[in-house]
This record gives C-alpha cells, sequence and structure tokens, in this order.
C-alpha cells in the first residue's frame, strides 16, 4: 500500500511531510526521511512544551498531548513505540520538563529560566552563546537570575534577527549553572531566519564523535556509561546510541536516560544505559546522527 493513502482523514500527515519537504528537503530514502523526521520531531515536541512553561500559570495551566504512540510504524505524533524503542520526541520532552530549565522563547526569542520543582533558586546564572555553523562565536550573554518555585523567570530578548539576516542559521547554545558553578541544564537550539534556511542544516560535514562504553553490574541488571565527545569543528546534531548484542542486532528493551544529542565541538555528553535483565547482552554500542560520523564500538567490562 502506498503511504500517499494516509494523506487524510483522521492523522493527516500531509502538513507534516509539507513542512519536512520545506525545511529539510524531500527525503531520498527511507533512511534520509526517518533522519529527518526524528530531528523536526525534536524541534516540534520541546517547543509544545516550553511554549506552555513560557506562559506558566497565566494563560497556560496544561498540556494534553492526543497521541503518545502510533498504532503502526510512524515518525508523527509519537513519543514511544510498541517495540520499545524510543523516539528524539520522548527526549526532546524530557528536556523541556527537566525541574530546572533554561530555553529561548521562539516568537520573540526571549531567554526564560523555569522552575517546576517546589524549592526557589537564587544566584544562577545563564550563560547565552550565538554560533555560526562554522564554530564561530557570534555572540555571548551572561544574565544574572533567581527564580521562585514553580514559576518562570523571563530576562531580555536575544538580538538575534540582524545575525539571522546575515547568517541565514545559527546555533543558540544556553547553560545555566548555580552559585558553585554546576550546571543545571543545557539547551541547544538552531534557530533559522524562515523555514527555508533551516536546509542550512544539510551543509553541516559529518563530524568524528568519540564513544567509550563502560558496563557494571546493577543487581540483575547491567548499567553501561556511555560517553560521546564532539571531536569535529562543527556542531553534531541528534546524536543517537543505540545497544547492540554480540551479533550487532538491536537489544530492547534497554532504558538510556538521555538520547539524540547535540554537541558543539568539544563538547562532552554522558549518558546512563539501563539494560534489564532478560532483555539480552548489551555487548556493543553503535551511533548515528544528523551530522554525526557512524561508530560501532564494543562494551568494555568492569571486573566484579
Amino acid at each position: 500500500m502506498s503511504p500517499v493513502r494516509h494523506f487524510g482523514g483522521n492523522g493527516d500527515v500531509a502538513t507534516f511531510m509539507a513542512a519536512l519537504a520545506e525545511q529539510y528537503g524531500v527525503a531520498a530514502n527511507l533512511e534520509d526521511f526517518e533522519r529527518k523526521a526524528q530531528l523536526m520531531d525534536y524541534v516540534s515536541y520541546r517547543a509544545i512544551f516550553e511554549g506552555f512553561q513560557a506562559h506558566l500559570w497565566t494563560k497556560n495551566s496544561g498540556r494534553l498531548l492526543w497521541m503518545t504512540h502510533p498504532s503502526w510504524p510512524s515518525n508523527t505524533w509519537q513519543i514511544y513505540s510498541s517495540d520499545y524503542d524510543t523516539a528524539a520526541a520522548y527526549y526532546a520532552v524530557k528536556k523541556a520538563c527537566e525541574p530546572v530549565h533554561a530555553q529561548l522563547n521562539l516568537p520573540d526569542f526571549t531567554l526564560a529560566v523555569a522552575n517546576i520543582s517546589r524549592t526557589a533558586r537564587s544566584h544562577l546564572r545563564l550563560r547565552s552563546r550565538i554560533v555560526s555553523l562554522d564554530d564561530r562565536l557570534l555572540a555571548e550573554r551572561v544574565d544574572a537570575l533567581s527564580v521562585a518555585a514553580n514559576s518562570i523567570a523571563t530576562l531580555a530578548a536575544l538580538d538575534l534577527k540582524p545575525v539571522l539576516a546575515r547568517e541565514g542559521l545559527v546555533f543558540v547554545q544556553l547553560t545555566l549553572s548555580d552559585s558553585y558553578g554546576a550546571t543545571l541544564s543545557e539547551n541547544l537550539y538552531w534557530q533559522g531566519r524562515d523555514a527555508a534556511s533551516e536546509r542550512r542544516l544539510l551543509d553541516l560535514r559529518p563530524q568524528s564523535i568519540g564513544v567509550t562504553a563502560r558496563a557494571r553490574k546493577s543487581g540483575e541488571d547491567t548499567r553501561v556509561e556511555v560517553v560521546l565527545t564532539n571531536q569535529g569543528r562543527a556542531p553534531a546534531l541528534a546524536a543517537k546510541i543505540t545497544m547492540l548484542d554480540e551479533q550487532h542486532a538491536r537489544v530492547l528493551p534497554v532504558y538510556y536516560d538521555d538520547n539524540y544529542v547535540s554537541l558543539l565541538p568539544g563538547e562532552t555528553r554522558h549518558i546512563e544505559v539501563l539494560c534489564p535483565a532478560g532483555s539480552g547482552r548489551c555487548a556493543r554500542v553503535a551511533l548515528r546522527g544528523w551530522n554525526a560520523e557512524p561508530r560501532d564500538i564494543a562494551v568494555e567490562r568492569t571486573v566484579p
């Protein structure tokens, strides 16, 4: 059955396909479609919940997703699926809903820090960096702030419009730290002048990502710490790790505390993976991404 036959009726995906083609170009094949759809889903789902928090307890008091998983394989309107794999949208929602969260409000480029915990946070520091596709630092700003419990603090807007007029597309990196310098929240946006400018992401060359993985027993389960480092000279977007067995087959279910991570050059991210007992031996880690060079490495085993 042609997928075009599903372009209509309840759950119409025609607008999804049109937006994907406009932002990232028409998919060349199924693999290219999946890569582009995951990236667009990440941006969309993060915006759904950051938009909620931008007007917390004023215009907004809740968010409802009409669907969380599809009845057949899909790349729209889902954050998980029946095969126990987890889509980029899930990690976008997890990112947006972290207890203390730094965000860029997309309608007007104001900065905000949402605190959905019960504890007020004071003496915070929000560092904002605007970076080009080739990793040139275009602008930087540091804001000091405090935010009450269960509320949001809104700061002045970033002056992005003249930068976008000149560059077309930029990256905005937000890093929120406490009074001791510990990082509380990290967030990276790729913002275009318009939808068509998003296609500049296609110009990103594949980047080398360093990968290490070390496993340890945790009761009957196995925990694997995976460390990713962008060794390239440009941002690497939506880097996804997948646990494999000795025969290089995907292991499911497996639970990742983060995935589809984006890294500026030199940045490192730690991901903890839980491989439940009976899920199969997590022997290898595969890496792929929007512009990450594919990797497949063995997991190092610690001595009990």
